[in-house]
């Protein structure tokens, strides 16, 4: 229908026929608003009741058919398909450009409609593996050569530049751990690290299953267990949590790979190759929807082809992005969004990943010859340093997002957390050798110093390639970029330069893990003892004027019952060990012990918390509930030795969660004892005077220890041990203290320069950056790039060695000792009355295992005993004369205040501040919900109401 025809034999009128067309325009233009106006009505509709919407019955449709997948135990990413397409097509709906939290709204949401509608569990997608070798071109090398250096191979051949991944949703399987880790009460202990307690699948001593040969269940472990050897790019996290600031999301992780290195498992070695590959930063530029279907439309895209989400490409460092330039994941931030009805989950933002430190500069610095971050052989275990993985998201800066992650506001009153965030491998091949290290100028120079060819990787970037196209390369010379090596790893010539990564949803990643509270020092401040700030000391004093809370503090493994390696001896007084390891670490000048309870790989029946509670006080111990097994518990001369990848990954966390807080730490067992020695009062002096003489670490010698005749009593309860009427081993008397009793070196002080082998340290968390059991393996020191040394005006070589100024070892006689008591089980000691014979042979497998000490801690005055037995030992007399007197006091009145509590307040479980209590019950002055408690009680325990309700009655102090 057009404008009318004007009528004939009248003349026409221009401005009349220009209005008439105006007002059919502007009615045009009103029928337009009012379709789009309707249009929009309905969205909104769809936005405020999405299960009423067609976008809102996909996704419940999609949610219940994911259920019933996980009730039948097919849990696939078939499931979450139509879920996927629909984020993408209404990422502009689901986006959040200003993020606002109210607590009230969200307290709100959570008792209108329950924590399942909130909540959202931790799920994995796992991908296919990476399209980057020829089939059939890798030689592992010598398996039988257990030299890690020596026939190390030559990885598989390299198709260049790198294949896109052209896989889409549909390809991925989805795997779901809602089941196990319900919400923020469940952190970090029951994140996916294992399968748990009596269900592994495979032993960890003397293992020969492996997943290559079938015996092992890849999909089976990914359900029940950790989805990492199904997809080796995803990071094997055991911990994360927030920084104090709400702006980065820190991750703890180890490298799966690292759990084995015996022949039989050779091929989930190599398959498990990506476990270093992420340790491996690369270069990327963010581009738009426009440029990335321009480079690679080949990849997968939405069906109705909408789409907002940022896209990335492989980039060298010159072209990448500066945030860009060192990362490895992508970080997708989603919350919850309160102010619709029913909430729902939005995206607040994308970032990158960074690394605390470079690992593959690490690396590069470690030794001064050729050194390969892995090898085909895989023996690359005594590579402590690459052990540990940890990585930061930094948080969007997004209206209140921060501050409610900073303050822990955004975790519910159930523990149900309100942000999330998704962790999205940037999947790379691996790169071997110095001459494969990607750095820029600053880091190293502008050219690698690669000193010999011992691996044989020399040529790996010209012969070990096969183009798949046309070839660029790096046109080095003189004149080059600021950001661009002469030689090393050649970006453009192995990623190409149209390498898109797909997009996140047809990208194997972690998704939904939950940002919790920061965890602070571990403990609430309060008026109980060891409660003032420290002010720093020494050169700490000089550099960062911020006083820390703690000046000394200890991290500790720990379990109830354990067994050693090989599995060699079953340990159960784990208890009495740790209260008066505890007692005196506390008395000697330790602020603070974190314990890593373990307990729960080996039993479910108890745990370290009635032996900590209420017999400590809150600001004296913390205890982190962390079940994970190791992964490897071999002895270290087994064929396949491997990590002990729980009691690292320990350490890892607690140097992580709490070295901001302190001026020192250290790692010690409860068989480990530091000892002030000389003029020194404290270990708290120890390290004051080492922090004045610009010490960052205090490294202590270690010699096994063995216990005291007169300490020991008969024992027949092993079959080596003889009878209850002719028992021919020996065992420590109940009641005597471990410290005394073990009080017998077989070493005279100071120790022999070969006790190093197995130190221990006490660092300060700012410099050492990461530790490794014995080593401080990473420290500042070693981090120093060449242009940060030549502003310093000081020398720097590619390889590091830490100065001995910084790494002290500790003068025995007149600073500080350590006495190792580990125990001695009866029958090491069943041929004791032979073997500690004055004149008796002994060899490494055949010794005394008995203490004589020397009288007087003279050699020669005396030679055996009345009884015929050598002298064999020194005491400490330090320990015997002052400190053994004090920690029977100090345990004496420790026992003296447990017996004094209330009976209730005695038996009752320490209370953490994550835990519900019931109404008529308080904890710190705050009543909690009894029917929370119950429900909180029955679905963790799978136990009764009324067993529930009975278990509030007997835990909580009633006031």
């Amino acid at each position: 229908m057009g404008p009318p025809t004007p009528r004939p034999g009248r003349p026409n009128n221009p401005r009349s026929t220009w209005q008439k067309y105006l007002l059919w325009l502007m009615l045009a233009v009103l029928l337009v608003n009012v379709f789009f106006a309707i249009k929009f009505q309905g969205h909104l509709q769809d936005l405020l009741h999405p299960h009423a919407s067609p976008v809102g019955l996909a996704l419940k449709q999609s949610s219940q058919n994911r259920d019933r997948l996980i009730a039948s135990g097919h849990t696939t990413h078939s499931s979450s398909n139509l879920q996927n397409h629909i984020i993408e097509s209404t990422s502009q709906a689901q986006s959040s450009q200003h993020y606002a939290f109210n607590r009230e709204l969200a307290e709100d949401s959570l008792k209108k409609y329950g924590r399942d509608a909130i909540f959202q569990p931790l799920r994995a997608y796992i991908e296919k593996p990476l399209n980057d070798t020829v089939p059939g071109t890798v030689d592992t090398g010598n398996l039988d050569e257990k030299k890690p250096k020596i026939q190390v191979g030559r990885p598989a051949k390299w198709w260049v530049p790198l294949p896109l991944r052209e896989g889409s949703p549909d390809d991925l399987r989805m795997f779901e751990y809602g089941s196990r880790l319900k919400s923020c009460n469940d952190m970090p202990a029951k994140l996916p690290v294992d399968r748990g307690l009596g269900k592994h699948a495979s032993k960890n001593v003397n293992n020969r299953m492996t997943f290559s040969s079938g015996q092992l269940d890849i999909w089976q472990e990914a359900k029940d267990g950790c989805p990492v050897n199904a997809d080796p790019f995803l990071p094997w996290v055991h911990d994360m949590f927030p920084d104090a600031t709400g702006s980065v999301i820190h991750f703890v992780a180890q490298n799966k790979r690292r759990c084995n290195s015996g022949k039989v498992h050779i091929d989930d070695i190599l398959a498990l190759q990506p476990q270093v590959t992420i340790l491996q930063p690369v270069s990327v530029k963010r581009i738009d929807e426009t440029t990335a279907k321009s480079l690679a439309p080949e990849l997968w895209s939405p069906t109705n082809g909408v789409s907002n989400s940022t896209r990335y490409r492989l980039a060298p460092h010159e072209e990448a992005d500066s945030d860009a330039m060192f990362t490895r994941f992508i970080c997708r931030f989603r919350a919850m969004d309160y102010a619709t009805t029913p909430p729902f989950l939005v995206n607040v933002g994308e970032t990158l990943s960074t690394y605390p430190f470079n690992y593959e500069f690490v690396n590069y610095r470690k030794e001064i010859g050729d050194l390969s971050m892995l090898t085909p052989k895989g023996k690359d275990n005594p590579m402590f340093w690459l052990s540990q993985l940890k990585f930061d998201c930094p948080v969007p800066d997004n209206g209140d997002l921060r501050s409610m992650i900073a303050s822990g506001e955004g975790v519910l009153s159930d523990g149900t957390p309100s942000v999330y965030v998704d962790v999205i491998p940037i999947r790379t091949a691996p790169r071997y050798g110095k001459r494969m290290s990607y750095f820029t100028p600053d880091m190293a120079g502008d050219s690698l110093d690669v000193n010999g060819d011992k691996l044989e990787f020399g040529d790996l970037m010209t012969n070990n390639i096969v183009p798949t196209g046309d070839v660029t390369k790096h046109i080095q010379h003189e004149m080059h970029a600021p950001r661009l090596m002469k030689n090393g790893f050649d970006p453009q010539l192995f990623w190409g330069d149209r390498h898109v990564l797909p997009r996140i949803e047809a990208s194997g990643r972690w998704e939904n893990f939950p940002i919790c509270r920061h965890p602070g020092v571990g403990y609430e401040s309060s008026d109980e003892p060891n409660n003032k700030a420290v002010e720093p000391t020494g050169e700490a004093k000089r550099d960062n004027a911020v006083p820390k809370k703690h000046k000394l503090t200890a991290c500790l493994w720990a379990s109830a019952s354990f067994a050693t390696r090989g599995n060699a001896e079953a340990i159960s007084n784990t208890a009495d060990r740790l209260k008066e390891w505890i007692e005196f670490h506390l008395l000697v000048g330790f602020d603070h012990i974190y314990v890593y309870d373990n307990t729960g790989a080996h039993t479910d029946e108890t745990s370290l918390e009635h032996t900590l509670f209420p017999r400590f006080f809150e600001s004296e111990v913390t205890r982190i509930d962390w079940p994970s097994r190791v992964c490897n518990n071999n002895i270290p001369a087994h064929e396949n030795t491997g990590e002990r990848s729980s009691q690292y990954a320990a350490e890892s966390s607690c140097r992580a969660r709490y070295g901001p807080y302190t001026e020192w730490m250290a790692s010690f067992d409860t068989d480990e004892y530091l000892i002030p020695m000389g003029t020194f009062n404290s270990m708290a002096e120890v390290v004051d005077d080492a922090a004045n003489a610009g010490i960052e670490i205090l490294t202590f010698r270690s010699t096994r220890a063995s216990p005291i005749y007169s300490f020991m009593e008969p024992s027949h309860d092993h079959p080596n041990c003889g009878t209850e009427s002719e028992p021919n081993c020996l065992r420590v008397k109940d009641g005597a203290l471990f410290v005394e009793a073990y009080n017998c070196d077989f070493e005279q002080l100071p120790k022999p320069t070969w006790a190093d082998r197995a130190k221990k340290q006490l660092f300060r968390p700012e410099y050492v950056q990461t530790h490794y059991v014995h080593y401080s393996t990473v420290t500042q020191g070693l981090l120093e790039t060449k242009e940060e040394a030549t502003k310093a005006k000081k020398q720097w070589s590619p390889r590091f060695e830490e100065s001995r100024r910084a790494d002290r070892t500790t003068d025995e006689m007149n600073q500080a000792v350590m006495l190792h008591s580990k125990t001695t089980v009866p029958e090491y000691t069943a041929d004791w009355k032979n073997l500690c014979k004055y004149g008796a042979a002994s060899s490494h497998g055949s010794k005394c295992r008995v203490g004589f000490p020397w009288p007087q801690n003279k050699v020669g005055l005396e030679e055996e005993t009345s009884e015929g037995y050598g002298y064999n030992c020194f005491t400490n007399e330090n320990l015997s004369n002052v400190w053994i007197p004090k920690l029977r006091d100090a345990m004496g009145k420790r026992e003296s205040r447990v017996a004094s509590l209330p009976a209730l307040e005695s038996a009752k479980i320490k209370v953490k501040e994550k835990d519900p209590f019931c109404g008529e019950c308080k904890w710190k002055g705050q009543p909690f919900d009894c029917n929370e408690r119950v429900a909180y009680l029955q679905s963790k325990g799978g136990i009764s109401e009324a067993e529930a309700k009975d278990s509030i009655r007997k835990d909580c102090i009633r006031k």
